[in-house]
């Protein structure tokens, strides 16, 4: 018996009035020890289905609150890549790409579902003195720069930012600036990343 019932029952049994379960007798008709208990028992199996119901009400209301779509990306080039002016970075090797947000071929994230989404960007070069500046990029707009660079030694850079984003946005990464024109794979992976954390 759940909490719900038994406190219906305790109600029942100390005689308190509650709206739809006190009884009061009719005066044109015997009201026998019979017939009262007879209507109150019927009286607790409708507010019992009428909790049922309620029950399932709220666990279904549970459930599509949980029903949020899974969306993460995990992209990363095969290999050092050149990458020269401001040249759109093409990851090539789909590591993950749950609901199949991230295109290849043209090296961009196309938002699928809104919300608020985790991006992270790391970016690797070759020793020698080499830099590089990378902008991450929605519909045209730099919403984020990543530096990788060192004087002597193999270097990665990386960041990470949180976003709303709406449905057919655009992100991708691109090269803007550096002495170096290529992204190295020897130390590092040169990888993007793209991870929905709450849906509208």
């Amino acid at each position: 018996m759940n909490m719900s019932m038994f406190i219906i029952l305790i109600l029942v049994c100390a005689s308190v009035s509650v709206e739809g379960l006190a009884i009061e007798p009719e005066p044109e008709m015997e009201c026998s020890r019979f017939s009262y208990e007879y209507r109150v028992l019927e009286k607790l199996i409708n507010l019992r289905n009428e909790l049922a119901k309620f029950d399932g009400r709220i666990t279904d209301i549970e459930l599509t609150e949980k029903k949020q779509p899974a969306v993460s990306t995990h992209v990363r080039l095969s290999g050092t890549t050149s990458v020269s002016g401001t040249e759109r970075v093409m990851y090539d090797v789909a590591v993950s790409n749950v609901h199949e947000d991230y295109d290849v071929q043209n090296g961009q994230f196309i938002v699928s579902v809104p919300g608020i989404y985790l991006i992270h960007v790391t970016a690797c070069l070759a020793s020698g003195g080499k830099w590089m500046d990378l902008n991450i990029v929605r519909d045209g707009f730099v919403i984020e720069r990543v530096f990788v660079g060192d004087s002597s030694y193999h270097t990665c850079g990386s960041k990470a930012l949180s976003m709303h984003f709406e449905v057919r946005d655009t992100i991708w990464v691109e090269r803007v600036a550096g002495i170096s024109s290529s992204l190295n794979e020897d130390h590092g992976w040169n990888s993007f990343t793209a991870t929905l954390i709450q849906a509208d």
